[in-house]
């Protein structure tokens, strides 16, 4: 096959140069000189922020979580149920509280029940008396005589208005409430900054363990609360009826042989009285013992550190919390101590 040569006087064609594959590389160049001069800057940069986020949201939810804490307990104060009067303790309903169905109770049933015993007592002590008297009705025998009659009218007093004094002496202890809460408040505030004590670094992980720790520790709390308050619900229920029943024990003082009964009953309904002060000082006392909690530092240097003083600090934690309720449960019994019973 012949080749055919280009006639004469024109000039051979000229061929265009590939000028797109190499725009291509260079575009491909200067990316890849792009990320050898910047190695991951942006990446990085966005992973710190987002750790630095999600450790700020931990930290809120943990502080915010201990916060309501106190707070809760702090309602049972002298906000709360401890801080009412004798006829408010429990509240009312349709207009009729407790209070008015044991002074019902103490009036109508129990009432007469006492002075029924107090008039046997004058009996049995005049009987005595008579038994000691001669035939000549000495003076000594008609002192005591004026004496029974002294002391029937000083304890049909105390009977005919116990209800009234047991109110009285409940009263005393309220104002005990008062003050303690004037003085110290609700509790002292919880210093976030101690609680924190475990968060202060950006370290997801601990956060986490702290969270779930927060979780935890608000359950007992809750757990703290109800018993705190089915503790301030039974002795406000135990009040009421032993001042209900309060004419017995007080008739029975008037015998050398029952007269210990009625200073127990007296030292009982003091000791249940002062229960509240009790679990005032114990609830008050709560936030304090918090803010003195410290973590255990590891001294490794290594994020490590704040793993273990997490931990440490949210085990402390909820010892305080287990140790708040068994307090509560104990308050009875303290107080009973406290009167010497």
């Amino acid at each position: 096959m012949t080749k055919r040569n280009p006639a004469p006087g024109t000039a051979p064609a000229r061929r265009r140069p590939a000028r797109l594959p190499l725009a291509a590389a260079a575009a491909s160049f200067a990316v890849v000189l792009a990320t050898l001069l910047f190695p991951q800057p942006a990446y990085a940069g966005i992973a710190e922020d987002i750790n630095a986020w999600l450790c700020e949201q931990l930290r809120g939810i943990c502080n915010w979580i201990f916060s309501g804490q106190v707070q809760v307990l702090a309602s049972i104060g002298y906000d709360g149920i401890l801080s009412e009067g004798f006829d408010q303790m429990l509240g009312n309903a349709g207009g009729i509280s407790m209070s008015d169905i044991a002074y019902g109770a103490w009036e109508n049933a129990i009432l007469p029940i006492g002075c029924g015993i107090l008039s046997f007592v004058f009996t049995v002590q005049l009987i005595k008396i008579s038994q000691r008297m001669d035939g000549s009705s000495s003076m000594p025998a008609v002192k005591e005589v004026v004496f029974l009659l002294v002391f029937f009218a000083v304890f049909l007093f105390l009977v005919q208005h116990s209800f009234e004094l047991m109110q009285a002496l409940y009263e005393v202890t309220r104002i005990a409430i008062q003050r303690v809460t004037d003085l110290f408040g609700n509790g002292a505030e919880l210093d976030m900054g101690k609680v924190s004590i475990t968060t202060t670094d950006d370290d997801v992980p601990a956060l986490l363990g702290m969270a779930v720790v927060a979780l935890v520790s608000w359950v007992v709390v809750l757990v703290a609360y109800i018993v705190a308050l089915v503790v301030s619900w039974a002795r406000a229920i135990q009040l009421y009826l032993m001042a209900a029943f309060s004419p017995i024990p007080l008739s029975l003082m008037g015998l050398e042989d029952t007269r210990q009964i009625g200073i127990g009953y007296l030292r009982s309904f003091a000791s249940v009285c002062l229960a509240g002060v009790i679990i005032l000082v114990i609830l008050v006392s709560f936030p304090v013992v918090l803010g003195g909690l410290d973590a255990v530092n590891a001294g490794t240097g290594t994020p490590m550190d704040s793993v273990v003083g997490g931990l440490s600090y949210a085990l402390q934690y909820l010892a305080v919390c287990v140790l708040l309720i068994l307090s509560l449960v104990k308050s009875g019994a303290w107080a009973r101590d406290v009167m010497g019973g």
